[in-house]
């Protein structure tokens, strides 16, 4: 069995799915050597049962490699709970309050989540996303002026950001309402098959930007064209999203009104249909992938703590 202290196991376990990658550093640059994935925190009942499942070919190979972890294996319902760090927040604010323990052998880090009151006076929290904003900001030296990036997905994400901190965020759940409206509601039927309709996504994109200015009294409507007008599921489906996105765009420009520039993080169909719309009102974008801003996180806070790590608990 080869036991090697510059292989490690980084990973992001969210609440739907797990990602792990198994990764060498040498001269602080890290090589991804293998992948794998599993449930996400809410469909397992023992974490730690199941991650030395995922990565026992791993472990046979390498020895006790160690691991370091982000989301929800750091909740309430994962793992081993890690508190939130509130913001105004930098990696090394999240380093500090990281939780390290031994399990089977393998020396485990599980970084906490952020928290914030942000620009509604309400509390807010975030659990994973913070590792690939500070993955994005490692790119570009710290500057002075303040940096809006956007995370689309189950729960969105508006992050503010200055220098290297994440300073206040806004949480959008955009995801899971539009899974919720589409399986549990009358506005839509559940689709045998998945298809897309372009058009009504613009339609009801420019509904939610420009018609209204209360979401609940367009909603509606996604019902109301499938019987008045004949629409088919599909293009009612475009609508929904293309509503609910314009609409969640429409609340941050006017929350975050002084950007003319936003950095879009996440999957290439999300953040597509995120850039049409803030393109659509004339702010200018840039796309970074989800797992690449994932990588260059974890990378980014595991160089900073892991060596030390590494020389107080070492390999068994």
């Amino acid at each position: 069995m080869n036991t090697q202290s510059d292989i490690i196991i980084l990973g992001d376990w969210g609440t739907s799915v797990c990602r792990l990658y198994l990764c060498r550093f040498h001269q602080q640059q890290l090589t991804v050597l293998a992948r794998t994935q599993g449930m996400g925190i809410k469909y397992i009942n023992n974490p730690e049962s199941r991650f030395f499942e995922l990565c026992q070919p791993w472990i046979e190979q390498y020895g006790n490699i160690s691991a370091f972890l982000i989301g929800a294996v750091g909740s309430d319902t994962g793992w081993q709970q890690t508190n939130y760090v509130p913001c105004p927040t930098d990696k090394n604010n999240l380093l500090a309050l990281s939780k390290n323990f031994t399990s089977r052998g393998l020396n485990i880090t599980i970084l906490p989540g952020v928290s914030c009151q942000n620009r509604h006076h309400l509390p807010d929290i975030m659990r994973g996303e913070e590792t690939q904003v500070f993955g994005f900001l490692s790119q570009f030296p710290p500057l002075s002026e303040k940096r809006l990036i956007c995370l689309p997905g189950t729960h969105t994400k508006w992050a503010l950001c200055e220098q290297d901190s994440i300073t206040s965020f806004v949480t959008s759940p955009v995801g899971e309402l539009y899974e919720v409206l589409s399986q549990h509601s009358v506005l839509l039927s559940p689709a045998s098959v998945q298809t897309w309709c372009k058009s009504s996504f613009t339609n009801g994109l420019r509904v939610g930007m420009h018609q209204s200015s209360n979401l609940l009294h367009t909603l509606f409507a996604t019902r109301a064209y499938q019987i008045i007008d004949k629409r088919s599921n599909a293009e009612a489906a475009g609508y929904l999203s293309g509503l609910l996105i314009g609409s969640d765009v429409k609340a941050a420009v006017q929350d975050f009104d002084i950007f003319s520039h936003v950095a879009v993080i996440g999957s290439d169909h999300i953040c597509s249909l995120y850039i049409e719309a803030l393109e659509y009102i004339g702010i200018s974008t840039e796309h970074f992938s989800s797992e690449d801003a994932t990588l260059l996180g974890l990378q980014t806070l595991a160089s900073a703590k892991w060596y030390d790590l590494a020389n107080e608990i070492p390999n068994e």
